[in-house]
Formats: C-alpha cells, structure tokens, sequence
C-alpha cells in the first residue's frame, strides 16, 4: 500500500479468552450485562475493538482476504480492494474505534496463570479508558502483535 493509505495491519477475535470490561466507556449505568468475546483488529490509523455476538466476524474478513484474521497475517500481500473491504468490515462492524492520534498508552498485562487474567487498558489522550481482559496465552500474544503494529511507541508490557 502507498503512503497515506490507511492500511489493514491484522487482527484476531476470540469468543473466549478475551471480554471487555467498560472503564470510562460506558453506555448507561445500567449496561451491566457481561460481554464475553471480542476482538482486537489495527489499520496503520485505527484501532478496532469488536464486541461480543461477533464470533463469525474473522470468516468475514477471511471471505475478503484468507488468513487476514491470524496471529502471523502480512498486510503486504493485500490488493487495494482487498485492503478498503477489510477497513470498510472493521468500520461496520465495531464497538470502539481510536485513531492513531486519540490514544496515548496502551498498556498489555500477561496473564498470570490458571484462571486469572491478564489485561489490555487502552487510555486516549481526553482520559478515558478501555479495559479488556485476557485470558488465554495466544489471545494475549496477538494482542501484542496487533497493538505493537498499530503504535509501539504506545506500548507497555507487564
């Protein structure tokens, strides 16, 4: 893709092993109902955070480009087309979006063991937050892969 593009970078959702928990980003202070699944997807301008309910969003974008939604996924082999329908379905189907500019730390905590969780805290340059929770090993190494790809400079490991 040529400069100034906005370019699929990858992604992956789980529907387990991976839930938002609403910090800062609430609807409505009665929206307490639990969200399991999500998904965590990156253009060289956004990032995508895809809500629960969604677990056949990865065979969508498989249909436009195979293997876009896997841990080792290169943008580079993508066709013009092929990379404005994979930013068009991010833009459709999201929960959350940020702009590359809007977040000012991305925080990845791994998780720590059986049955405990480890964490993705986006915080955007106005304060908000956006907590989710990891707990399955392969859903937090694509996690660092996407957000790493997306801003690195942001990036803190734990």
């Amino acid at each position: 893709m040529s400069k100034g593009v906005e370019t699929y970078l990858g992604g992956f959702y789980s529907p387990i092993g991976v839930s938002i928990a609403h910090v800062g980003l609430l609807k409505s202070p009665l929206d307490t109902k639990p969200r399991f699944g999500a998904g965590v997807y990156a253009t060289s301008e956004r990032l995508f955070i895809i809500g629960p309910g969604k677990a056949t969003f990865p065979s969508t974008l498989n249909k436009i480009a195979s293997g876009s939604d896997k841990g080792g996924f290169v943008p580079s082999t993508l066709t013009k087309a092929q990379n404005d329908s994979l930013v068009a379905a991010l833009t459709e189907n999201k929960q959350f979006e940020f702009a590359s500019s809007q977040v000012t730390q991305i925080e990845v905590k791994k998780p720590p063991g059986f049955l405990r969780t480890g964490s993705l805290k986006i915080i955007s340059a106005d304060g908000q937050t956006l907590d989710i929770e990891i707990s399955l090993k392969m859903a937090y190494e694509w996690t660092v892969r996407v957000v790493q790809a997306f801003k690195p400079e942001a990036v803190t490991l734990d």
